[in-house]
Parts: structure tokens; sequence; C-alpha cells
């Protein structure tokens, strides 16, 4: 529906509110990544519900011994819901607290289609505030490194890597020793 959704966008708000308590991990999946989308398509700034929406995804980044895959689903669908919010209004995110939990979770474990989410607003930020991820520097190249490792799961679309080859190029100028030491030589172009 993307914008379509904008007249209902109060009460699916609240029902989403409600479904990210629910005690079911499905239910808990489907109500951050359907937060995701309304934040990310409704018309309404959603900004001033950011900090309550933030609380409510909040306990899905935790995952109890033995998850579930519903669970470890939910996991990764609060990254993608977070980071529709870091591209939709960065300036309304506390990101010296939002940051950590994100980048922690990564990489995603099971949910991939939560990638491209995730991805561009890592490169949102290191277009329009680096130093937010700096300290997250080389965290943040190991997960690079996972998502692009040619013998494991094909877990980003051709739209993300080439984002992400584009990002390493620019951070390899920065830091050609950090880049060459996460293994990440071959993505840069001319290595």
């Amino acid at each position: 529906m993307k914008s379509e959704i904008t007249p209902m966008t109060e009460p699916l708000l609240e029902l989403f509110y409600r479904a990210l308590s629910d005690e079911e991990a499905e239910v808990q999946c489907n109500a951050a990544f359907a937060a995701g989308l309304l934040v990310e398509h409704s018309q309404k700034d959603l900004s001033p519900q950011y900090l309550h929406l933030l609380s409510a995804i909040r306990p899905l980044f935790e995952v109890p011994p033995n998850p579930s895959l519903s669970r470890w689903k939910a996991h990764d669908n609060a990254a993608g819901a977070v980071s529709r919010l870091i591209v939709r209004n960065a300036a309304a995110v506390p990101l010296d607290h939002v940051l950590p939990v994100v980048i922690n979770a990564l990489p995603l474990r099971h949910d991939f289609l939560e990638n491209p989410p995730v991805f561009k607003a890592i490169f949102h930020l290191f277009g329009t505030n680096p130093q937010a991820l700096h300290p997250y520097s080389d965290k943040l190249l190991e997960v690079f490194r996972a998502v692009l490792e040619p013998s494991g799961l094909d877990q980003i679309n051709d739209v993300t890597r080439a984002g992400l080859i584009e990002l390493i190029g620019a951070l390899n100028k920065e830091a050609p020793e950090k880049v060459q030491a996460a293994g990440l030589g071959p993505f840069v172009s001319g290595a």
C-alpha cells in the first residue's frame, strides 16, 4: 500500500504497539516489520513516536538461550525496523543509544530480507553522519565481510552488494589497513 496507508497510521500504530508486547514471537516479529514499514511509508511524521517505538522494539534485541526461529526473526525484524526509523529521520533517533544495539545485532541471522533496510541505514549514516559510525568501524567491517562471504549464504541483494562494495572502496581510502585486515581487499576496486 505504501503511502496509501497514511489515513490508517494511528490505528495501525496502536495495534503494532500492542503486538510488540505480545507473548508470541511470531506476532512480535510481524509487528516489528509492520511498524518499520509504517514509519517508512506513511506520509505522517511519526518521529514524535520514535522514543516510544524504540522502547517497544528494544526487548526484541534480547535473544534467550535456544531461541525459536520466530524469536530470531523478531530480532532481525527489530534491526530492520530501527533502520527504517533512522533512514526516515535520523535526527529523531538517539543514535548514541540505538547504534550499539543495532550494530551488535549484526549480521542478521535468519531474516535476510531485513538486510536492505539495515544497509540502507548504514549507507545513509555514512553519507550524512559518518562520525556516528566511526566507533563501530571494526565491527561493521566484520559484518561487511560476513555478508559478502562468497561461500556463505546469499544474504544481500545486488543493489545492497553494489552499495556495500562502493562503501568499502570509500573506507579503503580512509583506512586501507583496516579494510585489508578485515579481509575485504578483494572487494576494493583495483586490488
